[in-house]
C-alpha cells in the first residue's frame, strides 16, 4: 500500500517503510494523543492494536489503512510480519506504551526492526519528538555462572537509530499475501 507522507510539511518524522512505532491510546480520549500519535494513526499502512483499545481512537484509523486487533504475543508476531514486509506499522496499544517497551524492543531488535515510541499527550515522556530507543542485551555474569541477561533500553536521536536500518520498499500492493502470519 503506497501513500504519500506529509511528514516534511507538518515538521513530524518520517514514518520509514519496515518500521514500527509503538503508540499509547493512552486513556481512550482522542484529545489526549499526542500529535506524533496522531500522526502515525493517520500514514501508517497497518494497525495492530490491543482488543480493548477504545473506538473513539480506532476511528482515527481511515480505510483503505489496515486494521486488526490482537492480543499482546501475536500483536508482536503481526507487526514483525507486516514490517518485514515493508509496511508501515502501529502497535496501539491501551494505556501507556511505555510500559510495553521492553518487551517490544527485544522482539523487534532480534529481527531488526527499527521502531519508534509515540507516548500519550499526558504520558511520562510526552511530547512531539519521537523516542529512540537503542537496546543493549548483554549476559549477565557472576563468577563463571551465567545468571541472566541485563537489557538496557537508551534513549537516542531516531537518526542514529535509522542509520544502521536495513532500508525496506513499501510493499507492493495491498494482498491477502502481505497479511500471512
Amino acid at each position: 500500500m503506497k501513500s504519500a507522507d506529509p511528514s516534511s510539511e507538518s515538521g513530524l518524522p518520517e514514518f520509514a517503510n519496515g518500521t514500527v512505532w509503538l503508540v499509547s491510546a493512552g486513556d481512550g480520549d482522542r484529545h489526549h494523543l499526542s500529535p506524533l500519535a496522531a500522526h502515525a494513526l493517520g500514514t501508517a499502512d497497518a494497525v495492530i492494536h490491543d482488543p480493548s483499545v477504545a473506538q473513539e481512537i480506532l476511528d482515527l484509523v481511515k480505510p483503505p489503512r489496515y486494521r486488526e486487533a490482537a492480543v499482546a504475543d501475536r500483536a508482536i508476531k503481526r507487526s514483525i510480519k507486516l514490517a518485514q514486509d515493508g509496511w508501515r506499522v502501529v502497535r496501539l496499544v491501551e494505556g501507556d506504551a511505555i510500559e510495553r517497551d521492553v518487551e517490544c524492543a527485544l522482539s523487534f531488535a532480534e529481527h531488526n526492526i527499527p521502531f519508534r515510541v509515540a507516548p500519550a499527550i499526558d504520558g511520562p515522556l510526552a511530547g512531539n519528538e519521537p523516542i529512540g530507543l537503542l537496546l543493549v542485551r548483554k549476559p549477565l555474569s557472576v563468577g563463571r555462572d551465567e545468571t541472566g541477561t541485563l537489557v538496557l533500553l537508551i534513549a537516542v536521536p531516531q537518526s542514529e537509530l535509522a542509520i544502521n536500518a536495513p532500508p525496506r520498499q513499501p510493499p507492493i500492493s495491498f494482498s491477502m499475501s502481505g497479511l500471512a502470519g
